[in-house]
């Protein structure tokens, strides 16, 4: 009698027909996706399909967290040996620390001017415009002073065609009467100039000579209306070339002025470092670190406009007859006009006596001559003792120091006793 095919297995263990059934699903439940792209030669592959592996044990052994996130992208490979770089994700922006700017200055209204205030006038070009608007907030709680600007921002000393000082000046002195003429000019000057002998280009020999010519034209102007005159040099502006032409326009300007007996006010190193170059923040008048610039790098803050003013502010106090600085605050009757009065002119010690008082105090005599003591004020600043000090002194500057100086060789060790 045949016996049946599967018999035997009754014998086999129980572990070993499991293993059997479970090898059987396994091996039947394998498969390959039929979406794949195959590759032939050298080829551009667009994409590559998964192989996916399915079945009893993906079943119970999956993890639904896997499965929910999308698969990761294959990278494309668009020709051999090249990939295409997968994106990176967006890094985030680094927040710009604020620049640092001057506080907003506390506004002072202005104080009513005096008949016989001084008058100050600001001519040139827009350098010219922001030293006037420094001066005009330097003299604001001053009844002594008047600023007055004429200055025309697009104005020059190369093109007189379009705006001529050399002519304008003389009108502009009969109709304002100033007491001191302030110029600044040359920032717009960076352009060809036209002579008889033809234009010439910037930077020439050529060039150089006309614009001298330019402003001794002005120089003279200026001193035949018998007023006295500051004339504040071009300060560093941020791009370097720009800057290397104004030092060259400040070069000619100092000569032509020093030959003509008038004054040049050197402002170059408030708005520079310490090699010349242009900084657009620094000290103001009180020291601290502000934005002096705009950002353009031509213009100035308000913070800047008062530094030019500071420049020229001491020079101009001087014209004045010392009005414009020790006796800002004092009015005709002696009395302060300041909103603090309680705080008097800033005088050196060696001027109380000739201000007719044996203590310090914050009132000039009523009978005391206002011009008299601004000139002795003004004396004792410039005074200078030529004497100098003693070679045993700590401030001696004489050579070579005194031999007694010379340090004697100490004493031998001898070593513990």
């Amino acid at each position: 009698m045949t016996r049946p095919v599967f018999s035997g297995i009754r014998k086999w263990p129980l572990a070993a027909v499991v293993g059997l059934c479970l090898a059987a699903m396994l091996a039947g439940d394998l498969s390959v996706s039929p979406v794949q792209a195959q590759s032939s030669g050298e080829g551009i592959v667009v994409a590559q399909a998964q192989q996916e592996r399915g079945g009893f044990f993906r079943f119970l052994f999956r993890n639904r967290r896997r499965e929910a996130a999308p698969p990761p992208q294959a990278p494309i490979r668009l020709f051999p040996g090249f990939e295409q770089p997968q994106p990176q994700a967006a890094q985030p922006r680094r927040e710009r620390k604020p620049r640092q700017v001057a506080p907003p200055p506390s506004e002072v209204a202005a104080v009513d001017k005096a008949p016989n205030a001084k008058r100050a006038l600001v001519i040139g070009d827009f350098m010219a415009t922001a030293l006037a608007k420094g001066l005009a907030d330097a003299y604001r709680e001053n009844a002594n002073a008047i600023v007055i600007d004429a200055s025309n921002g697009s104005s020059g000393l190369v093109r007189n065609d379009y705006y001529d000082w050399t002519g304008e000046l003389p009108g502009i002195v009969e109709e304002q009467k100033p007491d001191a003429i302030l110029v600044m000019v040359g920032s717009n000057d960076r352009q060809g100039i036209e002579t008889t002998n033809g234009p010439q280009a910037l930077g020439t020999e050529g060039w150089r000579i006309a614009y001298a010519g330019r402003v001794a034209a002005l120089a003279d102007a200026l001193k035949a209306t018998g007023k006295p005159i500051l004339w504040a040099g071009l300060v560093p502006v941020e791009p370097a070339k720009m800057s290397r032409d104004y030092s060259a326009f400040n070069g000619i300007a100092r000569e032509q002025l020093e030959a003509k007996g008038l004054r040049f006010v050197d402002m170059w190193n408030g708005f520079a470092d310490e090699e010349g170059q242009y900084v657009g923040a620094g000290p103001d008048i009180n020291g601290q670190v502000v934005q002096l610039r705009s950002d353009d790098g031509l213009n100035f803050t308000r913070a800047g406009w008062r530094k030019l003013a500071y420049f020229v502010e001491q020079p101009l106090n001087d014209l004045f007859g010392g009005i414009g600085s020790l006796l800002a605050s004092v009015d005709a009757g002696g009395v302060s006009s300041a909103p603090n009065p309680n705080i008097g002119p800033m005088v050196p010690f060696d001027a109380l006596e000739t201000m007719g008082g044996d203590s310090l105090s914050d009132r000039i005599s009523e009978s005391a001559d206002r011009g008299h003591v601004a000139a002795e004020i003004s004396a004792s600043l410039t005074k200078v003792d030529a004497t100098p000090p003693p070679r045993s002194r700590a401030d001696s500057y004489l050579w070579p120091p005194p031999s007694s100086a010379v340090v004697p060789p100490p004493l031998p060790f001898r070593g513990p006793r």
